[in-house]
């Protein structure tokens, strides 16, 4: 971006002088347009740069104290992990290692698809142990490929713990991240007249108004996302081709944990019965157990506490599908202990 600034910066000068040559009203006129643009540029510039110190455009950066990055190496001496987890929403709010005796990290992300969870765990599973342990967190959709399916901004977190190769259409992310002001111009200027104001939010402060409420709007908006029209019908054509497509990406991640001698373990973790209680004898099979079970070729561990009745009360749940802070740390306990970390 500097080089090309100061590309134009030289042919801008050239053309004033050729100017200044031939007509001197031009010449000026052409000084002023420059200043002009000079003045709009770095006011825009430094409106993009308000713009990244909002709380929206960094709610899309993770914490970057759970990746072991070369600035991460420089400020710790920890090696030899224990345990990570990959998985999206619900493994993020699963997990809560803080105050056991493990050294490990929670890299579910919100969202994370089974492919990007691979590629976190390609690019730092060397911070592991040999015999490390990897869980593999699922949703009970995770059977199913979402490449496609989320909005274009999806991977734009991304661009902060993968290197640049991994990232799909990464040109696009990087200018999105580089300039929210050019991309989101609304939404920017929203929400920095939010910060101005004092109104910005730290989290999304909306409650669930029930449980209930909020497994049936989990249950639309799975539906939609993979055009089901019911949970009790078999798969559709396109969504049986997206199941073989995950079985194939599962049996990757295991063998790849195998090959270097790490301890892979498939987790579903609880979910409130308001929202377990709509998934059938008919939908896990299909969904859920058909497909871990045709991946599972070195037959690894598999929980799925989607039904513990150890998380039955609603204590440990901040809504239908996401533990909180206490249903994270209790299952976290749980979990360990059934693979042997504890």
């Amino acid at each position: 971006m500097r080089k090309k600034i100061f590309t134009l910066g030289l042919l801008y000068a050239a053309l004033c002088l050729f100017s200044l040559a031939v007509n001197i009203k031009i010449a000026i006129s052409l000084f002023l347009g420059g200043i002009l643009a000079l003045f709009i540029s770095t006011t825009l510039l430094y409106i993009n740069k308000l713009v990244k110190k909002t709380q929206w455009y960094k709610s899309v950066i993770p914490n970057m104290s759970l990746y072991p990055t070369n600035e991460w190496y420089r400020e710790h001496l920890e090696r030899n992990f224990d345990v990570v987890n990959i998985g999206s929403s619900s493994a993020r709010y699963a997990f809560d290692y803080s105050g056991l005796p493990v050294k490990a990290f929670n890299w579910g992300e919100q969202p994370q698809s089974l492919n990007n969870g691979f590629k976190i765990l390609k690019t730092y599973f060397s911070i592991l142990k040999k015999g490390g342990m990897v869980i593999i967190s699922l949703c009970p959709l995770s059977g199913l490929d979402i490449e496609g399916k989320w909005g274009k901004d999806a991977n734009d977190k991304y661009y902060y713990i993968l290197p640049s190769e991994l990232i799909n259409d990464y040109s696009s992310v990087a200018k999105r991240r580089n300039y929210p002001l050019v991309y989101y111009p609304i939404t920017s200027i929203k929400n920095l007249l939010r910060k101005t104001l004092g109104k910005e939010n730290g989290q999304n402060t909306e409650l669930v108004k029930t449980f209930v409420d909020d497994s049936e709007k989990w249950i639309r908006i799975w539906k939609a996302q993979f055009g089901i029209m019911s949970f009790e019908e078999p798969l559709s054509e396109a969504n049986n081709k997206g199941q073989e497509r995950r079985i194939a990406l599962l049996k990757d991640i295991l063998a790849f944990c195998i090959e270097r001698d790490l301890q892979p373990a498939v987790v579903i973790p609880p979910m409130h019965k308001s929202l377990s209680s709509k998934f059938s004898y008919v939908f896990r099979e299909n969904y859920i157990n058909s497909f871990v079970c045709k991946a599972n070729n070195y037959n690894v561990p598999f929980f799925n506490y989607m039904d513990d009745e150890r998380f039955n009360d609603d204590k440990y749940f901040r809504n239908s599908f996401f533990l909180s802070e206490e249903g994270a740390k209790t299952f976290t306990k749980v979990v360990l202990k059934d693979l042997n970390i504890l």
